[in-house]
């Protein structure tokens, strides 16, 4: 962050601390989750990757891009 810039609150969890899984309100014990439960539901979405984060595709014929050509 540079100095210029004004400070962002930190994000919060969506309906103000609800379970990310099912919505209901969370637990101090399991946070940001309800339960254990939806704690290993988040993990295995993650393992199996059901969360991904989109990656633009490199155009070109695949050589490295950041290489200058002499």
């Amino acid at each position: 962050m540079n100095q210029d810039e004004p400070a962002r609150p930190a994000k919060k969890a969506a309906k103000g601390g609800a379970c990310p899984v099912c919505g209901k309100p969370a637990e101090a014990a399991h946070r940001p989750f309800c339960s254990d439960r939806c704690r290993k539901v988040d993990l295995n979405r993650w393992l199996s990757e059901a969360y991904r984060i989109p990656a633009a595709e490199r155009a070109g014929n695949g050589e490295n891009q950041s290489e200058s050509e002499d």
